[in-house]
């Protein structure tokens, strides 16, 4: 199993330079990847018709990143990992987040606890 949020934006997302720590990043087919001990973050762009919590937030909404942690039980640094990755993207897209529940939120709003 894993964690699974998705950042999104009204401009194409730069990856991996709106990453935390973009040189520690390495991409495969198109998904960047961000390894721990056991553990892994993934994102993958793309463009996507938006779900209306997306669209309410963010009019114009078009681009995606799905970012993912694998596993579930991945450690804490995994998830600190995780929540820098998704709050980046959304900051330096001026784009909005939305967490496991569904919730859309600004880069520093939510919470990842």
């Amino acid at each position: 199993m894993s964690m699974d949020l998705a950042v999104w934006s009204q401009t194409p997302f730069k990856l991996p330079e709106q990453l935390p720590e973009p040189a520690n990043w390495e991409e495969h087919h198109g998904e960047w990847t961000f390894g721990g001990e056991g553990w892994q973050v993934l994102v993958l762009e793309a463009t996507d018709e938006p779900e209306s919590i997306v669209s309410e937030r963010l009019t114009g909404a078009a681009y995606v990143a799905y970012v993912s942690l694998e596993p579930i039980g991945a450690t804490k640094d995994a998830y600190v990992l995780l929540e820098r990755a998704v709050r980046s993207l959304a900051k330096s897209s001026d784009g909005i987040w939305v967490d496991s529940f569904g919730e859309a939120h600004l880069a520093n709003e939510g919470s990842f606890e």
